[in-house]
């Protein structure tokens, strides 16, 4: 049984690493502007993927407490357009990048917020993975990726789904900040007084790392609501008495949350605008079937957190769509170029793949 529920959550990881890693493709030559719009957008194919989720599933329960699990990520999705601007995408990815890994892994190593603590039959060898998670993730960010042709900007090729579908989410016409080669060009280093470029930095570098605590928790409810029905081993919460094993079964709820989250931050932002939002005909499509793709890798993510646990799933889910995403730049797009890009990708592979192995073996 643990052999079978194991093969499932790998599968659940492939599912996830494939999509997460495809997504942003349909976008990539769409104007998105500020992103609110794309992310709207996005959020309605996500939406619609969780409908048939759970027609196929012939569930007619919603989950309240779901819900907050989703409204939480499209909190942490709706900041990065400002991290982007105030810090670069190069800094603000493996901030809000290495924040939601360690946040996930945390939790499912120490059993935070009441979930249960993951089964791991050697500690040593699977914390040795996330090291090697996090220095992929690092080494990733010197990797200098060609933007619209002629303008260059390093970013994180790595993040996976934490980044990925949100390559499109910023116009980089519009970007304010954007990085260096190293993701600190533009920061200070006198010792006066904080100016207010200075300052906006410093709200950026805060904004990622709320960012990321909300891409890292996103799946907390749905887990613990799981985790809580009374059944078997699981622990009980009478509110929850009887509710559903499979994962499958919250996935509706969760995408309800991102997608009412997402409509109210988008009347807020057409209020702000006076009823003059950004918007793009072109996009729409675009931005609601790449909705639809990373819906698909969100519902693996979710097999993979309940059958591997989080300790597993949040490390591999984190690393391993940056590697499909880097060969889409190096094989199709041809973004990613030169002899120092190339031995730095080979460094970021082989991390990924030191990380796997010991995720693996350790489990």
């Amino acid at each position: 049984r643990k052999m079978t529920a194991a093969v499932i959550g790998y599968v659940g990881v492939l599912v996830a690493v494939i999509c997460f890693g495809s997504n942003f493709i349909i976008v990539k030559n769409y104007e998105s502007g500020d992103g609110f719009y794309f992310q709207l957008f996005l959020c309605m194919g996500i939406w619609t993927v969780g409908l048939i989720v759970q027609l196929i599933r012939g569930s007619d329960r919603i989950y309240p407490f779901a819900l907050v699990g989703g409204a939480i990520w499209a909190s942490g999705n709706v900041l990065c357009v400002y991290i982007i601007q105030q810090i670069g995408m190069g800094l603000g990815l493996v901030i809000w990048g290495s924040t939601a890994l360690l946040v996930g892994w945390f939790t499912g190593f120490f059993g935070l917020f009441g979930l249960q603590k993951d089964e791991i039959s050697l500690v040593w060898l699977n914390i040795l993975g996330l090291v090697f998670a996090l220095l992929s993730l690092f080494t990733s960010f010197f990797v200098k990726v060609e933007v619209d042709s002629k303008k260059q900007e390093a970013i994180s090729v790595s993040a996976g789904e934490i980044d990925e579908q949100l390559l499109a989410t910023a116009s980089m016409g519009d970007t304010k900040a954007e990085s260096s080669v190293n993701g600190t060009e533009g920061f200070p280093s006198s010792q006066g007084d904080a100016s207010p470029k200075q300052q906006n930095q410093a709200l950026g570098i805060v904004a990622a790392v709320v960012a990321g605590l909300f891409f890292g928790n996103n799946f907390d409810p749905p887990t613990y609501i799981q985790q809580h029905n009374c059944k078997g081993d699981n622990r009980c919460d009478e509110s929850y008495r009887g509710a559903s094993d499979d994962p499958l079964d919250y996935v509706f709820s969760h995408f309800c949350g991102i997608l009412l989250m997402s409509m109210a931050c988008f009347l807020v932002y057409a209020t702000y605008k006076k009823n003059q939002p950004w918007v793009s005909g072109q996009l729409a499509m675009p931005a609601f079937f790449s909705g639809m793709v990373w819906a698909f890798a969100q519902v693996g993510w979710f097999v993979a957190n309940a059958q591997l646990g989080y300790t597993t799933a949040f490390p591999l889910v984190a690393i391993g769509p940056g590697l499909v995403g880097t060969l889409w730049s190096v094989f199709y797009f041809r973004s990613i170029r030169g002899t120092k890009n190339f031995l730095l990708l080979g460094v970021v592979f082989s991390l990924a793949i030191a990380c796997s192995v010991c995720i693996v073996v350790s489990k």
